[in-house]
């Protein structure tokens, strides 16, 4: 009798998994947003990636209302640049450079532009010494003729101070 039952036990559930459609899988666990191909279910909240380890997306459900009712966490406050800062660098360091060509050469470049910084009129004078062709005067005390700011004084630890108005 005992057998019997069991008989008619995995019967009953052989005859609910046709009519299921083949499986007793259960609904997608809350938040999820995704069934992946291998079964497993993902939060993600987009679709892109969201099963990429788990033979991909197998059923996009959406972003789940939890997270859609979840506000962004908020930014921290950006610490203040330091006095006579001129630019904020890719790298979060920051730069008191007169001008904004190679102001963050050696830290990604140039996040945001604060200001500051002086780029002196064509008729400022020429300090003692310098070609009459100088544009700009380097960090180490060479005089650079270049016809544009890019690259000006490159080698020669940036642009110290600019002596004529050029083109970027």
């Amino acid at each position: 009798m005992r057998l019997h039952r069991i008989a008619v036990t995995l019967a009953a559930a052989c005859a609910l998994m046709l009519w299921t459609g083949g499986s007793l899988a259960a609904q997608a666990p809350a938040g999820a947003t995704a069934k992946c191909g291998d079964g497993t279910y993902s939060k993600a909240q987009s679709k892109q990636g969201a099963c990429s380890n788990h033979k991909g997306v197998a059923e996009w459900y959406g972003t789940s209302p939890a997270a859609a009712a979840k506000p962004a966490p908020a930014k921290p406050a950006a610490p203040a640049a330091p006095t006579g800062a001129t630019a904020h660098c890719k790298d979060g360091s920051y730069s008191t450079s007169k001008s904004h060509s190679g102001a963050c050469s050696n830290h990604g470049g140039v996040a945001e532009w604060l200001g500051g910084g002086e780029v002196p009129t064509a008729n400022a004078a020429l300090p003692a010494g310098a070609p009459q062709d100088a544009t700009a005067q380097c960090n180490d005390g060479t005089y650079s003729s270049s016809q544009h700011k890019s690259g000006t004084c490159s080698h020669h630890g940036g642009v110290k101070k600019w002596l004529k108005d050029v083109p970027n």
